[in-house]
């Protein structure tokens, strides 16, 4: 009995032991306070993260939440890993730990790691991406969109490959270890996102042609008011004159689609789906619309019945009184309302234009909804919300 007993405690000292030396250290040193997330599980107490031997992706973010430094760290068994941390910069370098190696080396090598791609066993690997929207290619075979994690892969070397809109943003080897796991970083640099809108020109096109520009214009605008006296004399003129000129600035915007063509306030109303601008025109647009019917029947109605009487008043030959007599009480009046009715009718028509605004919008709102617009177009097309930010 103490003989199976010893030997069991025996076996579980060992698996003990086994166990620690499959794990390893991460130290993150920082002047300034950061949040750590590691494998996107935050750490709070980044001072002594302990990890599963093998490769993790490591990010820190500085306390206005700014991404500081973002990279695969590899975790050595029984070692400590360091990395320094700069908050106050765009970056971070990793230090030396253990055994004068690397703190933070990517697993994106080569294949030349010796091992053969016949290796029994299979390998994880975890993929973080700074895109969305990615497919994930495994020896050119698709593995899904968006994908973070991929299962039982044949140890060996393999080529990974990541799509984005139809465009490689990542394609390396890899190499997977058998009952490990592999981690590799897609990281959104300057490169990518110009190899991705080369690859995207009509799309680029189709914006230009559609985009809201909202241009605001301010002039200057002088007028001088004035009066002279001047007096004969012997050898010429003499006398004074005074005058006042006044400056006033005069501002005004035009909302221009496609860099060329001017669309007014209701045209980007209608492209913005602002109701209440399309509301206060239609609004605007009745009252219009029914002033100038009243005008226009104003107008019509004295043609129609003062006309004829007008006519029989001014003709030789009279056709609604006798000829040769003058025209009765009742004809004038007639004559006279016609000619008072059809000027008012021809009044209303005439001014009912004037009921229209100069904009609907003011700059600002124009401004806004242009780029409530141009960031709608954007994403239907594709772009990124940052393409053509000035």
């Amino acid at each position: 009995m103490k003989t199976v007993a010893s030997l069991s405690i025996f076996l579980l000292l060992g698996i003990a032991a086994a166990s620690a030396q499959s794990t390893g250290t991460l130290k993150i040193f920082s002047e300034e306070p950061v949040v750590v997330y590691v494998d996107e599980v935050q750490y709070p107490d980044y001072q002594a993260i302990t990890l599963a031997a093998g490769t993790h992706y490591v990010k820190a973010l500085n306390r206005d939440g700014a991404k500081v430094y973002s990279n695969i760290v590899t975790v050595t068994s029984g070692e400590v890993t360091s990395v320094l941390v700069d908050a106050s910069a765009q970056g971070a370098r990793p230090v030396a730990a253990t055994a004068n190696q690397p703190a933070a080396v990517t697993t994106n090598q080569p294949a030349a790691q010796g091992i053969p791609s016949s290796m029994t066993g299979t390998g994880t690997l975890n993929i973080f991406s700074e895109f969305t929207g990615t497919s994930l290619y495994l020896d050119e075979n698709k593995q899904g969109d968006d994908v973070k994690v991929v299962n039982s892969i044949p140890a060996g070397n393999h080529y990974l490959k990541v799509m984005k809109d139809g465009v490689s943003i990542f394609g390396e080897l890899i190499t997977i270890n058998p009952g490990q796991t592999t981690t590799v970083l897609v990281k959104n640099d300057g490169q990518v996102a110009e190899k991705i809108m080369e690859s995207k020109s009509k799309e680029r096109e189709a914006y230009q042609a559609q985009k809201i520009d909202v241009i605001f214009s301010t002039n200057s605008v002088s007028t001088t008011q004035g009066a002279s006296t001047l007096f004969p004399g012997y050898y010429g003129y003499y006398g004074y004159s005074s005058s006042v000129t006044n400056t006033s600035q005069v501002s005004d915007f035009k909302i221009i689609q496609g860099g060329v063509r001017e669309i007014g306030d209701l045209g980007l109303a209608n492209l913005a789906e602002n109701q209440n601008v399309i509301n206060k025109y239609a609004a605007i647009n009745k009252s219009v619309t029914r002033q100038m019917n009243v005008g226009l029947g104003m107008f019509l109605g004295a043609l129609l019945i003062g006309g004829p009487v007008l006519v029989d008043m001014l003709v030789e030959k009279p056709f609604l009184h006798p000829d040769g007599t003058t025209p009765p009480g009742w004809e004038i009046g007639v004559a006279t309302a016609g000619i008072v009715s059809g000027v008012f009718g021809y009044a209303f028509v005439m001014s009912a234009d004037k009921k229209y605004p100069h904009h609907y919008y003011s700059v600002d709102e124009a401004a806004k909804d242009a780029q409530k617009h141009n960031r709608k177009l954007k994403e239907n097309l594709g772009l990124p919300e940052s393409y053509d930010v000035k």
